[in-house]
């Protein structure tokens, strides 16, 4: 009996590359190092470093550094992974051997950046502050770096996806900031009520602090900008401090929650020392928000100082997910990773989908023959062979679709249409 070959879509002559682009990750964070670390590291990234280390014709063909108060990393779209793995690192000025640098490619990239932008990867787990930084980080890059390039597409969605995935989550972001994080530790460790705090910065992590505080402590105000710290404490009932009367201040208050952006630490070891001798015993509490630290870390071996930094305040800052919720997140994010990774690569999409369209079309075919010869079956029956064939088609496409996605673009193509005419029987 002739059968009739049944009728299968074409390839799309839609874009192919030339050669398959790796989405790339390098870089640290609390997990994976200390804060001297990491501050070590941030001396020493910038575009101008990364642009030297790469030379001529550096490996990747887009790049984005990220600095966030618990992490620096690089983000880059590359051919040439390992080379761009190694320039980053010669430029962190880390050695092979140390294993304080994590790097992840395509698809487990795409899903870190997710994990990032909806603060999942924060020291303070579910903030919302980090999205705005996922969002703008493109836009601080250099524009001989790549000015428009794919990687502001990657930046932009995952930043448009971290809402859903905190709302899946569970988290509130009333709550959740570094900022919180500390009010959590003052509350366990002291009385805050009547106590006198000088908040340094009017940043929004100063701001989120002093209004969690104001309800039950008076609050000081300093910041370079006096105009800026006057505005604060007036919205708050407090008061501002002229800068240059920070010394005379730190004898006075309770505790000192810093957090502005500085090069170095703005509080001395000679400054704090002063102080404690003015202050006769009384303890002092020196909450440092800072990256770069804004407290001189040599502070916390003077007698009544008790000083915390990012990475102390790390325990305050959990709120996991339930099991339940985090089965659910981490479903999100493996679906929301895959279109990211479509999105750098639309002609590897495009070959999928020829592949799978033919595959159905094969299994119709056949699915067709095969209830002819069995005409008495039930509905149901045929209900459940379908499912089954189905299943078993997305099963052994599954593994071969994946790794298409990072075959360069020419040979691809090639190994698409093989497989296609196999489909069809066209090489039988």
């Amino acid at each position: 009996m002739n059968r009739e070959a049944p009728t299968f879509p074409h390839r799309s002559d839609g874009p192919t590359l030339t050669a398959v682009a790796h989405l790339l990750v390098i870089g640290t964070n609390h997990r994976t190092s200390s804060l001297d670390t990491r501050e070590r590291i941030l001396r020493k990234a910038s575009y101008a470093s990364l642009r030297m280390a790469g030379g001529r014709r550096p490996p990747w063909s887009d790049l984005v550094l990220l600095t966030t108060c618990n992490r620096v990393e690089v983000y880059a779209l590359t051919e040439a992974p390992a080379r761009t793995a190694e320039v980053v690192r010669k430029t962190f000025g880390v050695s092979g051997d140390e294993p304080i640098l994590y790097v992840l490619d395509d698809g487990d990239a795409a899903a870190h950046l997710i994990r990032v932008a909806s603060g999942l990867d924060s020291l303070a787990e579910g903030e919302e502050q980090v999205t705005a930084q996922i969002r703008n980080a493109p836009s601080r890059r250099p524009t001989r770096i790549r000015a428009n390039g794919p990687l502001d597409g990657v930046f932009l969605q995952a930043a448009r996806i971290a809402p859903s995935i905190r709302a899946i989550a569970g988290f509130d972001p009333r709550d959740a900031s570094a900022s919180h994080a500390a009010i959590r530790f003052l509350e366990a460790v002291l009385p805050l009520e009547h106590r006198i705090v000088a908040v340094i910065g009017t940043g929004k992590m100063a701001r989120i602090a002093a209004k969690a505080l104001r309800p039950r402590a008076e609050i000081r105000v300093v910041n370079r900008n006096h105009p800026r710290a006057r505005e604060l404490a007036k919205s708050l009932d407090g008061e501002a401090v002229p800068w240059a009367d920070l010394p005379t201040l730190l004898a006075d208050v309770d505790v000192v929650l810093a957090a502005t952006a500085v090069r170095r630490p703005l509080i001395t070891k000679q400054m704090v020392r002063a102080a404690v001798r003015r202050r006769k015993g009384r303890p002092i509490w020196l909450i440092d928000l800072g990256f770069p630290r804004n407290v001189d870390p040599g502070c916390r071996g003077l007698p009544g100082v008790h000083l915390l930094d990012l990475d102390g305040l790390a325990p305050w800052g959990q709120n996991p997910p339930s099991p339940a919720a985090l089965a659910r997140v981490d479903h999100r994010i493996r679906k929301e990773s895959k279109r990211l990774i479509e999105l750098l690569r639309p002609a590897a999409s495009v070959d999928v989908a020829a592949l799978r369209k033919t595959a159905e079309a094969v299994r119709r075919h056949e699915l067709e023959e095969a209830f002819a010869r069995l005409p008495d079956l039930s509905d149901e029956d045929r209900a459940i062979v379908d499912k089954l064939s189905m299943r078993l088609v997305n099963r052994f496409l599954h593994g071969p679709t994946e790794r298409l996605r990072s075959v360069p673009g020419e040979r691809r193509a090639e190994v698409v249409q093989e497989m296609v005419a196999g489909l069809r029987g066209e090489n039988e």
